[in-house]
């Protein structure tokens, strides 16, 4: 039977239109009574009964409440040919009915209840569906949560590593400047002492080289004698051709290879350093 809400601004799901006897069917779409025809198999018998939602076009089995389901309280709701209240809900017509209608002809062998118990099983099913979707919610939730602290320690650490690093190779540049430094000075003290050494043992065999080129003139001038004055003066002659044994000193002192060693074996880890730091990705 044709009812008159007193709700009003409801739309339909299929039409987009006013709600006109108004229904809900079990997937939860709201239709207009006319928008959601029943199917010619849907009959007396409850296991017979399947209604089609035109919106989702999923087939649902409505037992125990195998008709669409009318919506909820929309206001005063009363009957448009008697102008009753409505109280009674046809389950076969899905019709709303009110007392004169429930004792008409037309519904006396159909299963019909009072609207309250027949929104019920709805109600359940939404009721359900909404726990079902609130734990799902809180567990989603909880993971995120989870999750993102997690990623927050990650992040964290991440962080105190840069800062770390930022440290360690502020300090590692400090250091490495003052050893380029005393390096450098070793170096530059090795140098002089070099240029030292050198400079005196250059001088030595300098002298001697002298020395000897004197000798040779002595000695260049006496061949060039008469035999009489040569034999005069024989044996200081031969004196003088005597030879000396010359010893040659050390263009390096020990001590000074020795630091020159030492250094060296330091500056031979400078391309294995260089090395393990280049290693980084």
């Amino acid at each position: 039977m044709p009812l008159t809400p007193s709700h009003k601004g409801a739309v339909c799901s299929d039409c987009q239109g006013r709600l006109e006897d108004a229904v809900t069917a079990a997937c939860g779409h709201t239709f207009c009574r006319l928008c959601l025809p029943l199917p010619p198999q849907m009959g007396a018998q409850p296991s017979s009964r399947v209604l089609l939602c035109p919106v989702c076009q999923e087939k649902e089995q409505t037992e125990p409440v195998l008709v669409p389901v009318p919506l909820g309280p929309l206001g005063e709701t009363y009957c448009e040919e008697h102008g009753e209240k409505i109280y009674f809900f046809c389950e076969n017509d899905a019709e709303f009915l009110c007392v004169f209608c429930r004792e008409g002809p037309s519904h006396q062998a159909h299963a019909v209840g009072f609207l309250d118990e027949a929104i019920q099983p709805y109600r359940d099913r939404l009721r359900g569906r909404l726990e079902a979707l609130i734990t799902e919610r809180d567990e989603i939730e909880d993971m995120k949560s989870r999750e993102d602290q997690k990623l927050q320690v990650l992040l964290a650490q991440i962080e105190s590593k840069k800062r770390h690093v930022e440290a360690t190779f502020e300090r590692l540049q400090q250091e490495l400047g003052e050893q380029q430094r005393l390096l450098l000075a070793r170096l530059t003290e090795l140098e002089r002492q070099i240029w030292k050494e050198r400079d005196k043992y250059i001088s030595k065999l300098s002298e001697e080289v002298a020395r000897l080129g004197t000798q040779v003139k002595e000695l260049e001038e006496k061949c060039q004698q008469p035999a009489s004055e040569l034999l005069q003066d024989v044996r200081v002659n031969q004196s003088r051709c005597e030879t000396k044994t010359f010893v040659s000193p050390e263009a390096i002192s020990p001590d000074l290879v020795k630091k020159i060693r030492d250094l060296h074996r330091k500056i031979l880890t400078l391309p294995e350093m260089l090395r393990a730091f280049s290693a980084f990705p």
